[in-house]
């Protein structure tokens, strides 16, 4: 009888370890002038964030007016909003922290010195920027999107708009610009830069069909490179209105300048959205709102009135998520994709 409790024991055990697995890892990358890299033995870490998707909010309007064949029907707005529940700063800023921690412990395995904030502000392409600490979560990087930077972590931005959102700085805004000229001020040093991005909600298809209609899913992933799409949050916009904010996930080195670019950079992606399976339930939401319609309306000595309404819903859906469990699902992926790049990377030496 013991024997047979303890193999269901076994049993259950090995069912919950394979409960959260991971979808299929594609990674892909640009890279050039590796060979050079050789005698580098010092790295700048420029930035390095966690992002964490825990709210959308979208919404679509169709116009009314006269109708084909006769009649009139009413506008229709709908709105759509999905959330999760459960998931604290605590657990985010945690995740964030093992993945620098495992992150820097490689750099130095291979021998490379980590250079300071102190020694990067003294530089004059940081010369006017604000120096930042790391272990704090904002909400003003991406809508609806939890942005963590590690703990004990330093970094430099160009200021902050009126939203709190972190200009970067560079060409247009293009971080990455700043990189070749930054590694000379560093004697020739690598720049560092990691972004990593976690999606819940999937947007494919959301806005297809006719009339006022939004449909979304659950899907958590670590994404490759698209856009999330968020209602337009300004004062004066159009009915509908919405706005995209394009999101990555990038692992990426950049040694020496040649001319405006770097002698030798290596940028590792995802050839496709990394699945998260068996953290949050899935589920589809769907919202709809139709205007009413009048085909005859109603015939008087100044001509014929119709009578419609317009139609306006919304609808909103939280889903429940397990801390411990989301923790050890994305920080299964996100280390999955770290780690592949930063070992790609170091096998230049």
């Amino acid at each position: 009888m013991k024997t047979k409790l303890l193999h269901l024991l076994l049993l259950l055990l090995c069912a919950g370890s394979f409960a959260q697995t991971l979808g299929e890892f594609k990674p892909k990358d640009q890279s050039n002038g590796l060979s050079k890299l050789k005698n580098a033995k010092r790295i700048y870490i420029s930035g390095f964030e966690v992002n964490f998707q825990v709210y959308n909010e979208k919404e679509k309007f169709k116009q009314g007016g006269s109708m084909l064949g006769g009649g009139m029907k009413g506008d229709a707005q709908t709105s759509l909003s999905v959330g999760l529940e459960g998931l604290d700063e605590k657990t985010v800023q945690e995740i964030t922290d093992k993945l620098y921690a495992d992150y820097i412990a490689k750099l130095k395995a291979k021998g490379l010195t980590i250079i300071t904030a102190d020694e990067a502000a003294r530089t004059e392409t940081y010369a006017d920027y604000m120096r930042q600490q790391g272990g704090k979560i904002t909400l003003a990087e991406i809508p609806g999107v939890m942005t963590s930077s590690p703990t004990g972590f330093e970094y430099f931005i160009k200021g902050l708009d009126k939203k709190g959102k972190a200009k970067k700085g560079g060409f247009l805004g293009n971080e990455t610009m700043l990189f070749p000229r930054l590694s000379r001020d560093l004697d020739d040093a690598i720049i560092g830069n990691v972004d990593i991005t976690v999606l819940f909600v999937s947007d494919k298809g959301a806005f297809q069909g006719n009339g006022a209609k939004l449909k979304v899913s659950t899907n958590l992933r670590l994404v490759d490179s698209e856009g999330i799409i968020t209602t337009n949050d300004a004062k004066i916009k159009f009915k509908g209105s919405n706005d995209v904010t394009y999101v990555t996930s990038t692992v990426g080195f950049y040694h020496g300048k040649m001319g405006a670019g770097s002698t030798s950079a290596y940028i590792g992606t995802l050839g496709k959205p990394l699945a998260i399976n068996g953290v949050i339930d899935e589920a589809t939401v769907t919202s709809y709102a139709a205007g009413s319609r009048d085909a005859l309306g109603t015939s008087t000595i100044y001509g014929t009135f119709y009578s419609v309404r317009d139609g306006n819903t919304a609808k909103a859906k939280v889903i429940p998520v397990d801390p411990a469990k989301y923790s050890t699902g994305v920080y299964a992926a996100a280390k999955k994709f770290l780690d592949y790049h930063t070992d790609e990377f170091l096998k230049s030496f």
